[in-house]
């Protein structure tokens, strides 16, 4: 039976592995090629590619952008190929998405900027003082700021960059392979729903300047320390609207809860993102009209999801690998 587009299956014969067929080839040779990819890849080679549009057409250093976006394809690329000659392959390919999807982040700041000059700052301020009243203030200054709040406010937020990394590597150990495919599936169609929001609705934040910081936010030195290291992986600053991170959160608890049905692990992880989704707000990082936005986009999520397999295809890369058989 043919391979057509919408479907991954490593056992198709492609280049170097079980054929003869080159790469490049011509005709039916090409669909051996698209089998090389799983869903989610060609989903992110897009996403890439319409970045690479927009740097081409509307950023002056558009080489630069190319030159970045052109080693993110490759390394798809060459991670597709190395998953079918080794086991370190197989769990590169894997989960080269989701280091390549905050990279992406980072990279579509310059060009959110050059392609939408635009910036809704003041209209979020404005309705979060329209919607939510004296809410939003006494959010930021709940209990007079003390600075374990704040480190424990910091912790949640950063939080965000490990849980789901955690999820999927945890599913990975425990050979759950459809599983592992649809929580990456869901994650990084989540984000790139949300930077579409980036370059729809350019918004900041309700940022506190870096030497202001300390004063305003307080916290102490591990608060400090996450300060640091969001400078460092934020640098894209246009990202306010929607919220990703509660976007993504309530996502992945979504899945957590279907996953993992027990309480043990539910409760954690309900925590976490309430947890998540309160120091959004409390460290000035977003106003809650953006909040409201990122939960209306976990909800569309699954609609998405559903769309976006009948374009790229079922299955994923993990699901090729052999069904763990269960103990006993």
């Amino acid at each position: 039976m043919p391979i057509g587009f919408n479907r991954f299956d490593r056992k198709t014969p492609v280049w170097g592995v079980g054929g003869p067929w080159p790469l490049l080839g011509a005709g039916a040779h090409r669909v051996h090629c698209a089998a090389l990819f799983a869903p989610v890849d060609k989903m992110m080679l897009t996403f890439i590619a319409f970045l690479a549009l927009v740097a081409v057409y509307v950023h002056p250093g558009s080489l630069h952008f190319l030159v970045l976006l052109g080693i993110m394809a490759a390394t798809f690329v060459a991670a597709a190929f190395w998953d079918r000659h080794s086991a370190l392959g197989r769990v590169t390919h894997a989960f080269l998405p989701l280091p390549i999807v905050v990279t992406i982040f980072n990279v579509a700041g310059p060009l959110i900027g050059a392609l939408n000059p635009l910036r809704f700052d003041e209209t979020m301020a404005a309705l979060d003082a329209s919607w939510f009243g004296p809410l939003v203030p006494a959010w930021r200054q709940l209990l007079g700021r003390p600075d374990w709040l704040t480190d424990g406010a910091s912790l949640a937020y950063v939080s965000y960059y490990f849980i789901p990394f955690g999820m999927c590597i945890a599913l990975w150990v425990q050979g759950r392979w459809k599983d592992f495919d649809d929580l990456g599936f869901g994650l990084i169609t989540t984000l790139l729903l949300s930077y579409i929001g980036y370059f729809l609705v350019p918004t900041t934040g309700p940022r506190v300047p870096h030497e202001l910081e300390l004063q305003v936010l307080g916290g102490g030195t591990f608060s400090a320390r996450v300060r640091d290291f969001l400078r460092a992986a934020e640098v894209n600053q246009l990202d306010a609207f929607p919220s990703g991170h509660t976007a993504l959160s309530l996502v992945y608890l979504g899945y957590g809860w279907r996953l993992y049905p027990t309480w043990k692990i539910r409760i954690p992880l309900a925590i976490s993102v309430v947890g998540i989704i309160f120091a959004t707000v409390y460290l000035s990082l977003h106003y809650a009209v953006d909040l409201v936005a990122g939960a209306l986009l976990a909800l569309a999520v699954p609609m998405a999801v559903r769309g976006l397999r009948r374009i790229f295809g079922e299955g994923g890369t993990a699901q090729a690998l052999p069904v763990r058989p269960e103990p006993g």
